[in-house]
């Protein structure tokens, strides 16, 4: 019984986490799973005002649970792939930069069964990157940046 009280808890907390963050941010203490569901949240919200839809947040492969994509959006006509990369802001590394070879090999391996797994494949698509570089401490606000049409998928995959 207290498993699974412990569990409402913490779906409770991720309901709510939204709502904290909308007027209070990122809390000084937030673990790295939770800074990462931040940069998520900030990142839908970024991508919903420059008019995309989200399809899918957190989209795993049934058959392969290792194959994570963030986002799953539409840009018009597009499907895109969005990777969220949320690092603080003294970070040696940007978050664009932390894609390492291994890390695009996971995602076009990931964005690739996605699409095997669709009735009718989509047209248009790509990859999209989005940096968010979060403060450290509660002072400042995240920045956030994005990039698009990063090359992963080789010429005549589309």
């Amino acid at each position: 019984m207290a498993l699974k009280f412990c569990l409402d808890l913490t779906h409770l907390r991720r309901l709510f986490d939204p709502i904290h963050w909308q007027f209070w941010g990122l809390s000084s203490d937030a673990n790295r799973a939770e800074r990462g569901r931040y940069g998520e949240w900030l990142s839908r919200r970024f991508l919903k005002g420059k008019g995309y839809y989200v399809l899918i947040a957190n989209w795993r492969n049934p058959m392969d649970r290792r194959d994570e994509i963030d986002l799953i959006c539409k840009d018009k006509e597009v499907l895109v792939f969005v990777e969220v990369r949320a690092r603080s802001i003294s970070s040696l590394v940007s978050g664009y930069d932390s894609l390492s070879p291994r890390k695009r090999r996971v995602l076009l391996r990931a964005c690739k069964s996605y699409l095997n797994q669709r009735k009718q494949r989509p047209e248009h698509f790509r990859l999209d990157v989005m940096e968010v570089d979060l403060p450290v401490g509660t002072k400042g606000k995240p920045e956030i940046f994005h990039h698009e049409n990063i090359a992963l998928f080789p010429p005549r995959f589309h």
